[in-house]
């Protein structure tokens, strides 16, 4: 700090700063994970319209996989991004916890519901599991866990927001491992193409993934408040003097409508696709290799729709396929 200017000195250290290995990991592998349960979803959709091509199988086996491993792996990394947490952002893990008051004589439970409030202090209609919050952050059933009561109200964040939005991620993700779970529990009766109680639960389960994203980035960003550089400089100091209130709107006003049109295509684009659903021209058993583009293999994103997409039957494009089991 320059006469009171934050001047960076050190780029690949602010880059590469404490959180950057967690972040990054947990990001990675939620990007894969939101992507299988979209396919997932899909081949459901197409299963519980009665689909039992080849591809739609293919589809469904290959993203539950996914899901398998994606889902207990973030577990893991869940688990040590928290504890990255505590150590460099106590008050957000505090908010995440709704935890109050510091345990010095005992363990930290684990709240499974609660009402923060941030006027009171503490918590409406608390339900929690004694010292297991203690058991998983500082890996002992009595450990110490700073309260929120031990930072200024002004550096504490809005811990109602941030205990939901960590709940809604985790309650997710812990579905989404039962998902997998329960795939491999059908995969050994046999049945995973027949249960439609499952393919049910499966397309539930597909949009979750943007959710649970969402809602972690919400934990992540509502719950580094009031810090731009937590512990160092405020949201409000952040504030540019030299841009004023007319541009920030009229600039946000523009991203609104760029962006409102980019997703309303991109979603519309996506909807399309999951119609359709997995189908080539070509049967699997009649394709031979002859390189990319042989059966309309898309060599860019948008070869992949057809024109006649909207009136496209995707039973029609497998009806000249041999029946499979």
């Amino acid at each position: 700090i320059e006469n009171g200017i934050i001047v960076p000195t050190d780029w690949w250290a602010i880059v590469f700063n404490p959180s950057f290995p967690y972040r990054f990991a947990h990001m990675a592998a939620a990007a894969f994970l939101v992507s299988s349960l979209l396919v997932v979803g899909t081949a459901a959709w197409h299963l519980l319209k009665g689909r039992r091509d080849e591809l739609v199988k293919k589809s469904f086996s290959m993203g539950l996989w996914m899901v398998l491993v994606t889902s207990c792996l973030q577990v893991v990394i869940g688990d040590n991004h928290g504890l990255n947490t505590l150590k460099h952002q106590p008050a957000k893990l505090a908010a995440i916890e709704g935890h109050w008051e510091t345990n010095r004589d005992h363990g930290m439970p684990l709240l499974l519901f609660a009402l923060p409030n941030m006027e009171t202090e503490s918590n409406d209609f608390e339900i929690g599991i004694s010292n297991l919050g203690s058991l998983i952050l500082t890996h002992s059933l009595e450990g110490q866990v700073t309260g929120l009561k031990d930072f200024a109200a002004e550096d504490r964040p809005n811990a109602l927001i941030v205990f939901w939005s960590f709940r809604v991620m985790v309650g997710l993700g812990m579905l989404m491992v039962l998902l997998s779970l329960t795939a491999l529990w059908l995969r050994k009766k046999d049945s995973l193409y027949e249960s439609s109680w499952f393919h049910k639960f499966a397309l539930i389960m597909g949009p979750t993934g943007y959710i649970a994203l969402l809602a972690g980035w919400v934990t992540t960003e509502v719950g580094r408040q009031p810090w731009v550089v937590y512990g160092v400089i405020r949201t409000k100091d952040g504030l540019s003097h030299t841009v004023t209130a007319d541009q920030v709107g009229l600039s946000l006003i523009i991203f609104v409508l760029v962006y409102t049109v980019v997703f309303g295509a991109g979603i519309y684009y996506m909807l399309r696709l999951i119609k359709l659903g997995p189908a080539f021209s070509t049967p699997l058993d009649a394709v031979q290799d002859t390189g990319p583009g042989h059966f309309k293999t898309p060599l860019r994103p948008l070869s992949a729709v057809e024109e006649s997409i909207d009136t496209t039957d995707p039973s029609a494009q497998n009806s000249k396929e041999k029946p499979h089991d």
